[in-house]
């Protein structure tokens, strides 16, 4: 036995609109529980994707997109007798020449790259974005932009394109065999930027977590994350420069001996620099703390 025809068309619309399967009588609207399609952050955009995309010429990169007239080729065994349906979509043959992105040539960015047999690592933007970014097929012409006839988006031949893979379909292909307006190129945009995973261990790896135990009047380091203070007198900490931190950088100061009321814990600024408008502010209450941040040019903040 196998699914009928109606069951696979209600699992697929259902799934993709995040909806459950449970019966065939049930339309998209009547499906109460929700669904969804399992990903990894190795396929998810790290980056954020502008709305406003430039398409001026090929290899034009805006942000982390960048504009590419793609190859197609005949996927084989994707005919019928109606002709041939499903093209799969390449790297350009000349792009770690003509690009200007700095990942060319390492994988998974190489000439003739095809996009599908990349599990994700290459992805083209799709049109949820923004309308920028509906993509143009073109038969005939050359690798020049724009050359050749474009294919309506609501041509007859009734075509689709998956951007995640680069598979392009045409439900009702325009004659037999190799025909002449089979699709030959796709313009459209690349995403070159970081996915989710590379961007979050980024962000873990330059986190620092440090620990720093003082006893003594000292300078505080930019990469204490936590200074602990175990007083026997009273005592300064001196703050380095705000401009010393990233913007939103954050520490925090604690009395871990618990004797800040009888050892008070003055904290300083550099020059004319503020805490909160104060150029200092004093920790006096047993195991008292404080938790700062910097705004990157001269002030530090409470929070």
């Amino acid at each position: 036995m196998s699914y009928d025809a109606k069951t696979e068309r209600l699992i697929s619309i259902k799934k993709l609109s995040g909806k459950a399967q449970t019966s065939n009588d049930k339309g998209l609207a009547n499906e109460a529980l929700p669904s969804g399609v399992t990903s990894t952050s190795t396929t998810i955009f790290g980056e954020d994707v502008t709305t406003s995309p430039v398409d001026s010429s090929l290899y034009t990169i805006t942000g982390k997109v960048e504009y590419l007239r793609f190859p197609t080729t005949f996927i084989a065994g994707s005919d019928t007798s109606d002709g041939r349906h499903g093209f799969e979509l390449k790297l350009p043959s000349d792009y770690e020449v003509s690009s200007s992105n700095s990942k060319k040539g390492t994988f998974p960015f190489l000439n003739n790259q095809a996009i599908n047999i990349v599990s994700g690592a290459l992805q083209m933007i799709p049109p949820s974005f923004a309308t920028s970014y509906e993509a143009k097929p073109y038969y005939g012409g050359t690798d020049a932009k724009n050359s050749g006839t474009q294919i309506p988006l609501l041509d007859a031949r009734d075509w689709y394109l998956d951007y995640f893979n680069g598979v392009f379909f045409q439900q009702d292909p325009p004659g037999s065999g190799d025909h002449s307006n089979n699709p030959d190129f796709v313009e459209g945009y690349l995403y070159i930027g970081d996915m989710l995973d590379t961007v979050v261990s980024s962000v873990t790896g330059s986190t620092s977590y440090s620990r720093t135990a003082i006893t003594s009047t000292s300078t505080a380091s930019v990469n204490s994350k936590i200074i602990g203070i175990s007083a026997s007198a009273a005592l300064e900490i001196r703050l380095p420069s705000a401009a010393s931190y990233t913007s939103g950088q954050n520490f925090v100061i604690k009395d871990e001996g618990g004797n800040a009321n009888t050892y008070n814990i003055t904290i300083l600024t550099s020059g004319s620099q503020t805490i909160d408008g104060q150029t200092s502010i004093i920790l006096e209450s047993p195991f008292a703390a404080v938790n700062l941040y910097s705004d990157g040019t001269n002030k530090f903040f409470i929070y």
